[in-house]
This record gives C-alpha cells, structure tokens and sequence, in this order.
C-alpha cells in the first residue's frame, strides 16, 4: 500500500474518531453548561434589580456558608435588603415540571420519560438554616425569605399556593421582592451584615475552583459515610438500626427511631 492511499484511508477513520470523541465531551458537559447559562441569566436579572434601586439591594452570589461539621452549604444568589434576606435556589430543568411542599421528590416529565429530583424548597430550607447558624444570635430575628426560580424552559403543573416559598420564573422576581415593604434591618445592622456576607466572596478563580472542589469533596464524603452506615443497616444520623419500607415511589430504609429521627436512604443523597 503506497503512502497516498494510507493517507486516504487513515483520514476519514480519525475524522470520524474526534467526531465521536466531540459529540461525548459535549453530552458530559451539557449539564455544567445548562447550569451555567440558568445561573447566569438569574444573576444578570438581579444585576438589573439591583442596578435599578442600588440603596436597596444587596446582592451576593455563589456563596459557600461554612457548617459545623466542617462541610459547606451553597447558596446561589442571596439578596439583602431593609426588608430582609432572600435566598434563592436557581434550578435548570425542563419539561413538565410536577411537585408540592409536602413532598420529598419532584418530578420531572418530558414526553414519557420521567425523572425524580430531590424538592428544591426542602434544598433551600437547609440552606436557610446553615446560613441561620452561620450568622449567629445577633441577627437571629431577621426574616430570611426563600426564593425558587425556574428557567421559562421549565413548566410548573402543579398548580398549588406555595407557602414556604416563592416558586417562580425570573422575570417574577422583581414583583416578589417588592411585595416585601416593611423595614426591618436598620443602616446599622445592615452593614454589617453586608461586611459578615463580604467575607464569604471569593477573591479569584483559582479560591472558586477550590472552594467548589472542596464542596463537591464534602457531599462525596457525606454521601459515603451514609452509604456504609445504610449498608450496615445503621442509621447515620442517630445510630438506630433501619428498617425496610414500601412508599409511594418504591421500597426505602428508614430510621426505627422515627418520628424521633426521620432519616430515609433517598433524603440525603442528592443535597448541594
């Protein structure tokens, strides 16, 4: 076989190696992407808010609150104002989108494929309450308001009033917030609060990039200790033995302690 012919033949089989290799590399990083872009468009319409009634709003974003047990809690956007902090979950989904408060899982629905995902008002509840304890006693009384946002891509079917949160598109937010108007975090308490959140914003991309690993590091390490716990049949939260369950959605484990302690094997798998 002569060197012209080889060239012929070798070219269309790597063509057709990177074509395959590229489309992959797309599919693994759609979601990051996705993610990104919905993240992104919630920011600049706060951005906007804020730029509009800068004496007013605060916005901080992609904070790490630090926990107790050493791991972290990941707010997305967070809105201080005179009338309290909102802190908001930014979630990227598309399709039908099926849930209420009550329930431990939502549902996903596009054509006949469906997907569960952890409730994103329970997500936001914790980080509610990390950020709660991380600000500490001082500040104890200040509302903290929890916000959902969708991307327009996302139908909600539901149709049920939303008690513990806001459960909107992100050209609503701006009408959520100016439903708050009763002043209750004076200039002083203000600023300091600003100067206490300030302390959380990373410097550069390379602290981003670590704190991120270290976050995804923390639930990876979480996820295993709760893991072999659930092997062993041994409840990670209070150490009582767990015992096998038929709900809704299939069989689960949960705590014997409960409703002392209401852990179940699918509760903590998917938290941020």
């Amino acid at each position: 076989m002569n060197f012209s012919l080889f060239v012929e033949m070798f070219y269309p089989l790597l063509f057709l190696f990177l074509l395959v290799f590229f489309i992959r590399w797309i599919k693994s990083r759609k979601a990051n992407w996705v993610g990104s872009l919905g993240e992104y468009r919630v920011r600049k319409e706060i951005e906007m808010i804020e730029k509009s009634y800068p004496s007013k709003y605060k916005a901080f974003h992609d904070l790490y609150i630090p926990k107790k047990d050493g791991s972290t809690s990941q707010i997305d956007h967070l809105i201080l104002s005179e009338q309290g902090l909102f802190v908001i979950e930014t979630k990227n989904y598309s399709g039908w989108i099926f849930g209420d408060e009550a329930s431990k899982y939502w549902t996903q629905v596009i054509y006949k494929r469906k997907e569960k995902f952890l409730n994103p008002i329970w997500q936001n509840k914790g980080h509610i309450k990390a950020l709660k304890e991380w600000l500490g006693g001082e500040v104890a009384h200040i509302p903290i308001y929890s916000i959902v946002v969708f991307m327009p891509r996302a139908k909600l079917k539901s149709g049920i009033h939303f008690t513990q949160s806001h459960v909107i598109y992100p050209k609503q937010l701006k009408q959520v917030l100016e439903k708050y108007r009763t002043k209750v975090i004076d200039n002083e308490t203000k600023q300091y609060l600003v100067q206490k959140l300030k302390t959380l914003l990373v410097k550069d991309k390379q602290q981003e990039k670590e704190m991120k690993k270290q976050h995804i590091q923390s639930i990876q390490t979480k996820q295993k200790y709760i893991k072999e716990h659930v092997q062993q049949n041994q409840c990670p939260k209070c150490g009582s033995a767990l015992v096998l369950k038929k709900g809704k959605y299939g069989s689960f484990k949960s705590c014997s302690n409960y409703p002392k302690c209401r852990f179940t094997q699918k509760a903590f798998l998917n938290m941020k």
